[in-house]
């Protein structure tokens, strides 16, 4: 492999990691985004379902409309604990999606460090036999004109 394909190798496989690690930083903004959502729905579900219980226990003794009025306020009530439920459902499945992006993101962005450095080993090593080249040939040439001098 020459040097000159080598280096554009090795600067592509440097952008293609710096993309992934953007990629993999806002994956776990993401993720931290999600969870912290997941854990308000939680908190909201619970104190939905606490409040339907402390409600739906009120069964004083009341006139007709009054008992009409909380069961209403009872029913509604429960249409917000089980949108709250179906809201962490939701969270729960997001921060889920939001690992498993991540985890594609670190494997990338792993993938992409591990090109880098066989392109910067492959560097090296081409730079190296261009070096040992040169020192052979000098070192042909000193032996070379200290035969012819020794000749005179």
């Amino acid at each position: 492999m020459n040097e000159q394909r080598t280096k554009r190798r090795m600067k592509l496989a440097s952008r293609q990691l710096t993309l992934a690690k953007i990629a993999r930083r806002e994956a776990m903004a993401s993720l931290a985004d999600a969870v912290a959502e997941e854990s308000r729905s939680a908190a909201l579900s619970q104190r939905s379902r606490d409040l339907l219980k402390q409600y739906a226990k009120r069964s004083a003794a009341q006139d007709g409309q009054a008992l009409r009025s909380n069961a209403g306020f009872v029913a509604r009530l429960q249409e917000v604990a089980d949108q709250a439920g179906k809201a962490l459902n939701d969270a729960s499945d997001q921060a889920r999606w939001q690992v498993q992006t991540l985890a594609k993101a670190e494997n990338r962005a792993s993938r992409f460090g591990e090109q880098l450095d066989s392109a910067q080993r492959d560097l090296e090593a081409i730079k190296s036999a261009r070096v040992d080249a040169q020192t052979g040939q000098m070192a042909r040439k000193l032996h070379s004109k200290s035969e012819t001098a020794g000749d005179d």
